[in-house]
């Protein structure tokens, strides 16, 4: 496939549906049902990752072997996390320096998750939970207003020819593009993007499958499936199809070139070029870097909250984690993204992902077949 040819530009408007599709959201329905079924049918109070392969290992997963599968939930998810924060956190401080003409430098990017560590550290502290969901849920809102403004505002008829265009291809190709490895061409494209993505799917399936958990109350396992796999991936179609397509026809219209910046290794300036095209300019750039450090904060806070709850040893259902447990582990989660950040390089991100998820593949595999053992024995 030769590149900037009409078949490239259409498959790059499509794998960014598949790569965060139905593929990527299949990984969080296994622990979210072996952990349900245990915390609403079998009632154990735990909400811990151990407990999804208790049919497996039995009162084992109370003793030794479940310890170590959590701890490599938690390396899971600190791997996972702190590449996502170690992606967002150049982003973030790429949007202060062009709002306030900041030096984009480390320093800066030092003081930026310094700053959302804060918010969630301070929140703890005074026990503000109810007012970090709620700004979380206000964001999420937000979210979609921004998403609606860069539809209305970009070319809309393009990205709607696009958007179906995309979703025909990825429909018409999905097997292909699941199964597909580069056995010929060795572009390393495989490697490079669908194998870290499900890697990171991997990672960080089982922390989502606790969030999937809670909410999950009453619903059967069909309803559980189908909502995740549809609504997650609706979800991230309509981020790619909207911001993807936008930035693609900028692209090809010579309007902001975003492959020179990406090349060069600035990809978050390409994002706040991208996004200072819009009309607003500056200020537009500034809500979407408000709305970028809100969901950094509400990463800090319900991953901290997560590890804390796996680290406890034992809590009632009505019970939280220490206050001081969550702290401790806000400010861990600092320390990895940082220095991801001061190494540099994409590659190096993608690493952690890889080790950080490899040994969750055998966690996986316990979880599927302690879950099958429980839905046979059920009655």
């Amino acid at each position: 496939m030769e590149p900037r040819s009409t078949l490239a530009i259409e498959y790059a408007a499509t794998y960014g549906m598949f790569h965060w599709g139905i593929a990527g959201w299949a990984f969080y329905c296994l622990p979210a049902i072996a952990l349900s079924y245990m915390y609403y049918v079998k009632h154990v109070p735990f909400l811990k990752i151990s407990n999804s392969c208790r049919g497996l290992i039995g009162h084992h997963a109370d003793g030794l072997p479940g310890q170590i599968i959590d701890v490599l939930f938690m390396v899971g998810l600190l791997g996972s996390t702190g590449t996502s924060m170690g992606l967002g956190i150049p982003m973030i401080a790429a949007g202060v320096e062009s709002v306030f003409g900041f030096t984009d430098s480390f320093i800066l990017k030092v003081v930026v998750i310094l700053f959302c560590a804060t918010i969630v550290s301070i929140s703890v502290y005074l026990g503000l939970a109810r007012g970090i969901k709620r700004l979380s849920n206000f964001n999420t809102i937000a979210a979609f207003i921004f998403l609606t403004f860069v539809f209305i505002a970009g070319p809309t008829v393009y990205i709607l020819k696009m958007s179906l265009n995309s979703f025909g291809l990825m429909i018409q190709d999905f097997v292909r593009m699941i199964t597909w490895t580069d056995p010929l061409t060795d572009s390393r494209f495989v490697e490079d993007w669908s194998i870290f993505y499900w890697s990171w799917w991997v990672a960080v399936g089982p922390f989502n499958g606790m969030f999937i958990t809670k909410i999950s109350k009453g619903r059967t396992i069909r309803q559980v499936i189908l909502g995740t796999l549809f609504f997650g991936s609706m979800g991230c179609a309509i981020f790619y199809n909207i911001l993807g397509n936008y930035a693609l026809s900028l692209e090809l219209s010579g309007e902001f070139i975003t492959t020179q910046l990406i090349h060069l290794g600035k990809a978050a300036s390409a994002i706040s070029g991208v996004v200072g095209s819009l009309p607003g300019g500056h200020l537009t750039i500034f809500l979407f870097t408000l709305m970028s450090v809100v969901f950094m904060a509400t990463t800090f806070d319900s991953t901290s909250y997560a590890l804390a709850l796996c680290a406890t040893e034992k809590l009632e259902p009505d019970q939280e984690p220490a206050r001081w447990q969550r702290l401790f582990w806000a400010f861990t989660l600092v320390i990895l993204p940082l220095s991801l950040i001061y190494i540099g390089g994409l590659e190096s991100l993608k690493m952690v992902v890889l080790i950080s998820a490899l040994p969750l593949v055998f966690v996986y595999i316990m979880m599927g077949v302690s879950l099958l053992i429980n839905l046979r024995n059920h009655k």
